[in-house]
């Protein structure tokens, strides 16, 4: 066998692990609640095999964590940064991370609270592309203040966490087998932020 193909195959195994053990830390509620072993059994594994493909328990949790965000919040986030009207640009924000990775991915009800109360220095990249998507929206809030748009007595970096809040408390309460439900979802977030930022819908 071809060390490339032995490569295909390692990479392989590990996406199965961390499928397993992101749907698993949703089940029991966060890493806090998920032992190894509970990993081991879920996937079939004996601990050793674990630690051949990952380490350690931190490092599995890292890369569940990495997968996600290479899948969903990156490209996301680099399409938002490319969009230079910022009403547009918080639009898209609003209506995409409602609709493509909230009401999609019900994983984020744990990964987004262990991604901030993770205390190690091996979660601060983590940590960092979740506050990128915060400063964006903060940044944007104010760009639109800055150009008459908005109502200019809110506070951006407070009104980003409001919304951050509201959006992310989706994974609490969305019926993830009502998928026929997330565009009017995306368009009452929508609504809602533009309204409370006293500016009509446009759309």
């Amino acid at each position: 066998m071809t060390s490339t193909k032995r490569k295909k195959i390692s990479q392989k195994k590990k996406l199965k692990i961390i499928q397993t053990t992101t749907h698993l830390l949703l089940k029991k509620g966060g890493s806090g609640s998920t032992s190894t072993t509970d990993i081991c059994s879920a996937a079939g594994l004996t601990r050793p095999t674990l630690y051949h493909y990952f380490g350690s328990k931190r490092n599995l949790l890292l890369s569940v964590h990495l997968e996600s965000m290479e899948k969903d919040l990156i490209p996301y986030l680099d399409k938002a940064a490319s969009i230079d009207d910022p009403l547009d640009r918080l639009s898209y924000m609003i209506r995409v991370f409602t609709k493509e990775i909230i009401c999609k991915r019900p994983e984020l009800r744990v990964l987004i609270h262990d991604a901030l109360t993770m205390k190690d220095k091996y979660f601060r990249e983590v940590k960092r592309k979740w506050k990128k998507h915060y400063y964006l929206i903060r940044d944007t809030i104010a760009q639109l203040q800055s150009e008459g748009k908005i109502n200019t007595g809110v506070k951006p970096s407070w009104t980003a966490l409001f919304i951050l809040g509201m959006l992310t408390w989706v994974t609490y309460w969305f019926d993830y087998d009502r998928k026929n439900d997330v565009d009017q979802i995306a368009d009452l977030a929508l609504e809602l932020v533009l309204h409370g930022l006293s500016l009509n819908n446009p759309y």
